[in-house]
């Protein structure tokens, strides 16, 4: 955040001091010169962003930081291509047409393409069961006998939460086939087809599968066959390990990823005095490999240049990836919309985003070291494409130079008037989480009141979040209510559902955790007294004893599946790990409820100990809520996940 500020401020000083230093003439427009869809002149942007650049605070931090490549374009004409900062900040290596990044969720995008390709040759039905493409009982969690359709894949409405398992592997030549991959990390289905927005990149990989088994193809060779040759994209790969495109590989393999590491200390400012501040550092991370297994969904690499081919491709009115205008055109028709307007949330897997004057489309990615961004308006032809190797550096600055910025007076009117949310008061949290097995307590932890979110009205239950009059943005949401009585935030492909009973069922994962931290304190006080010979044990005080620890230990467990989810380069935790917190959850749940039964004696005997009804009471209730937290919340169903 903090690197994202201070390039802003020199963004910022730099366009003052361009705007400052113009004389006047310079603002007489030619009115036959090619604008962009926010109303600024190409050649103004182009200029405006060189100034930014020739900037000695852009100059001095370009040879430090991480790598930002952009590029715009408009048609099949390449307007304005920048490279800043370093592949590598050790070896001092610029970023250049060559530098190769990971595209992340941008090769989803591949996979829409495809089936829309193998659609418009009648070898699919977005309408039918996925199930006609797949081998025989593929599914082991479905919780819905209703069809899945590839309609429902591509507006992520599959029904699956997010996976728990990691499908990343450290050895490529192990790599399990995209099938068996696929089978080992499936993850739990939640929710009813058709109904809710949860992203799932399992269901982008088995949409991959999909493409493979009805092409008859392996998914890397149908992508380079239809896809990177019709478009001359010779420096992309789509294989995890990029072993389909050598140079590929020999590039990415040069390029290091980082993260911005912001802490206090002393530097010296611009009139060359040493001042207290926040220093920035760029923390090497490696090469940071992607390897996931579900490939698809993800492990596209390549150059800026051949990103800004593929989406010039889908602007062309040649369509030069279909056969018919018509597929191209159906690609950014929208296939989901907000409430009854005509107002697409989502597009046949493409992202879409509502501007002032223009809709574009695209997709971002983000893999565990790159960051990307694809954006284009098939109707003015204009569109912005940015990689990075560092995850805290976002590639999207250009965007709101080219398409503008959304304002809520300048896109539903002056005379717009506050959304009431007030019959949908409660708490919602992201579908894209764990809503099923051990790490279902993480639903609970992300929720949020609606009731603290300031909206206009857009149309009925459709609105656009609102902050102040100069306060841009783009975040507009409808309302839905599903068919067991759930309502739901939808925005794009992502929906925040509500969650009924929230306060009560946080307050049961709460008074888990209270009771984990007392426990620990109640051991140390034994301890004591035990040293000092004043201790009145209860009955079966060696059990209460093992349910104390065993307290602790079931809270650590849920504790280290947050820690192995935060850090590191993971994308979830192992088999073998996800066993052993499982079991031990299992062994520390049977445990406790012997504890319970063991307090429930004690309340009962007869026998004369100090307080014994009040430690017998917080004991039996300690217990009971540990073991309801554990069976509400699942935290030993490790093969549920």
């Amino acid at each position: 955040m903090n690197g994202f500020l201070r390039r802003t401020a020199a963004f910022i000083a730099a366009a003052v001091l361009t705007v400052c230093t113009q004389p006047f003439s310079a603002f007489a427009e030619n009115e036959d010169e090619l604008k962009c869809p926010s109303g600024l002149t190409v050649s103004k942007l182009i200029s405006s962003q060189e100034k930014i650049d020739a900037h000695p605070t852009n100059i001095k931090n370009s040879k430090t930081d991480s790598a930002r490549v952009e590029l715009v374009f408009h048609g099949d004409e390449i307007l304005y291509t920048r490279y800043y900062g370093c592949t590598n900040i050790e070896e001092h290596t610029p970023a250049d047409e060559n530098s190769v990044f990971e595209w992340g969720s941008i090769s989803k995008t591949f996979t829409w393409v495809s089936i829309m390709q193998l659609w418009e040759q009648g070898k699919i039905d977005l309408e039918a069961d996925i199930r006609t493409y797949l081998p025989e009982n593929f599914f082991r969690r479905l919780k819905y006998d209703d069809p899945i359709t590839l309609m429902d894949i591509m507006n992520h409405k599959g029904g699956w939460c997010e996976k728990f398992y990691d499908s990343t592997s450290e050895d490529m030549a192990e790599m399990p086939s995209l099938e068996e991959a696929l089978k080992n990390v499936e993850p739990a289905q939640t929710y009813r087809p058709g109904e809710v927005a949860s992203y799932s990149n399992w269901a982008a990989a088995l949409a991959g599968l999909i493409v493979q088994r009805v092409s008859g193809m392996d998914y890397v060779d149908y992508v380079h066959k239809n896809i990177f040759e019709p478009l001359g994209m010779e420096h992309t790969a789509v294989a995890p390990n990029l072993t389909d495109n050598p140079w590929v590989r020999e590039q990415r393999l040069k390029t290091i990823c980082y993260d911005l590491s912001p802490h206090g200390g002393y530097q010296e400012n611009e009139d060359g005095v040493i001042e207290e501040g926040i220093i920035e550092e760029f923390k090497s991370k490696g090469t940071c490999l992607f390897n996931d297994q579900l490939y698809p969904c993800g492990s596209i690499t390549g150059t800026i240049g051949d990103l800004a081919t593929f989406a010039q491709a889908l602007v062309n009115d040649a369509h030069p990836l279909f056969k018919n205008a018509e597929t191209q055109e159906k690609l950014f028709s929208g296939s989901s919309f907000y409430g009854n307007t005509d107002i697409p949330s989502f597009s046949y897997g493409f992202d879409v985003h509502e501007y002032n004057n223009v809709r574009s489309f695209g997709h971002t990615g983000g893999t565990f070291g790159c960051v990307s961004n694809m954006e284009f308006d098939p109707v003015s032809k204009f569109g912005v494409v940015g990689l990075s190797n560092c995850r805290d550096d976002f590639p999207n600055y250009l965007c709101s130079s080219v398409f503008g910025s959304l304002k809520a007076k300048n896109y539903i009117g002056e005379n717009f008037e506050k959304a009431d949310l007030t019959p949908y008061s409660g708490y919602y949290s992201d579908t894209r989480t764990h809503a099923a097995g051990m790490g279902r307590f993480i639903l609970y932890m992300d929720a949020f009141s609606i009731d603290n979110i300031d909206a206009v009205k857009v149309a009925d239950d459709v609105f656009l979040e609102y902050h102040s009059e100069d306060y841009y943005d783009d975040a507009i949401y409808g309302i839905v209510e599903h068919s067991d009585g759930t309502r739901g935030l939808f925005n794009s492909c992502s929906e925040y559902l509500e969650i009924k009973h929230y306060i009560p069922k946080l307050c049961l994962l709460a008074g888990f955790m209270l009771c984990g931290v007392a426990s620990l304190f109640i051991l140390l006080a034994k301890r004591k007294l035990n040293k000092a010979h004043k201790a009145a044990p209860l009955s079966f005080a060696h059990i209460i004893t093992a349910g104390q620890f065993a307290k602790i230990v079931s809270l650590a467990a849920m504790i280290s599946i947050v820690v192995v989810r935060i850090q590191g380069d993971n994308d979830g935790l192992t088999k073998t790990q996800g066993m052993v917190i499982g079991i031990t959850q299992l062994l520390c749940l049977g445990i406790c409820v012997l504890a319970l039964l063991a307090a429930a004696y004690s309340l009962i005997a007869k026998k004369k100990l100090p307080y014994r009804k009040i430690r017998s009471i917080s004991c039996f209730a300690g217990n009971l809520i540990t073991v309801s937290a554990m069976i509400f919340f699942e935290m030993y169903n490790f093969w549920g996940c």
